[in-house]
């Protein structure tokens, strides 16, 4: 069973409040574990169990469940258990993923009246021609039944490629900033890898990491190719002894308010309090770009609907109209 957005919200939800209430990570699993959970948390609960009892660190026992962990949480719970701040990890977690969560519950239904329309006119197309050349009921339904399947067929091919796009697009630049350029696809694309970034680096600085491993783990765990570049321009920086504001403001994969932003609070050092700020404000702005694009997608999913069924109707009757005229 997948591990949802809608799951890991819930899960991160319940560890933070177990940690923040002095339990410790073994005894707030198994808390969890004696809550009854089911599918794809229940298994994971009880790998961590057994993982934290055979002596693993916390960050190897999340590591090693990396089918249903992403990089992005084994590196926010790795600095969190360096600072000794994993309540505060976790909180950060969990308020993510129901960012996720409630944006993808507020596109899919958007999407379900347009959904129903798609399967409406899909079956008008086939009855209305077949009445008209008084096929049978059985007919009609075996076409609509074919048509169906070639349709979700075609929508599976689709975004099977669309995910192995982004996912190579994770570690080459090029890619990531063609599907950035996007309209709509590529403003969502961007706040979430920021979101990303901004989360982890914030993260590692309150564990204390040393600069160089703190833009690393914060560069891989953006899952943008165009950040991770940057993050090596970075690290070239940190070599040379060079301050990093500098860098932040020549990279255009940086947003140019961030990096002024970051460039002043490195001056005066205040970039922990910067980094949530802009945290925070990266995921708000992901927030609103996916409801944005579920929105307008919709709509324009809703438009090319009605007048597919509308051209077929017409299409219908004329066909009909022309055989009645040559009579």
């Amino acid at each position: 069973m997948k591990f949802s957005h809608a799951r890991k919200h819930l899960f991160y939800t319940e560890l933070a409040k177990l940690i923040t209430a002095g339990f410790g990570i073994r005894d707030a699993v198994r808390v969890m574990l004696d809550a009854r959970p089911q599918g794809a948390e229940a298994t994971l609960l009880d790998a961590l169990d057994r993982s934290l009892a055979s002596g693993t660190s916390i960050t190897g026992a999340f590591a090693a469940n990396g089918s249903a962990i992403s990089e992005l949480e084994q590196r926010l719970i790795g600095a969190g258990e360096r600072a000794g701040r994993l309540g505060p990890a976790f909180e950060q977690l969990a308020d993510y993923f129901g960012m996720l969560a409630g944006a993808r519950r507020d596109a899919l239904a958007g999407m379900a009246y347009p959904l129903f329309l798609l399967h409406l006119g899909l079956f008008t197309a086939v009855l209305v021609p077949g009445l008209m050349s008084q096929a049978g009921l059985t007919s009609i339904l075996a076409d609509f039944f074919i048509l169906i399947v070639l349709l979700y067929a075609g929508l599976g091919g689709i975004g099977m490629g669309l995910r192995a796009l982004m996912a190579t697009a994770r570690h080459q630049a090029g890619r990531d900033r063609l599907l950035n350029a996007l309209p709509l696809v590529g403003r969502t694309r961007r706040a979430l890898a920021m979101a990303r970034f901004t989360k982890v680096y914030h993260g590692c600085l309150l564990a204390g990491l040393p600069m160089a491993e703190t833009v690393e783990t914060a560069a891989q765990a953006s899952a943008s190719g165009a950040l991770a570049e940057a993050g090596r321009q970075l690290l070239l920086a940190l070599g040379r002894g060079a301050a990093l504001g500098p860098v932040f403001l020549s990279c255009d994969a940086f947003p140019p308010a961030f990096a002024r932003s970051y460039s002043t609070a490195e001056e005066c050092g205040g970039l922990d309090t910067d980094l949530a700020r802009w945290s925070a404000w990266y995921q708000e702005e992901a927030a609103t770009a996916m409801k944005l694009t579920g929105s307008l997608l919709a709509k324009g999913f809703y438009f090319i609907v009605l007048i597919f069924v509308a051209w077929t109707v017409l299409r219908a009757y004329g066909g009909y109209l022309a055989e009645l005229d040559k009579i």
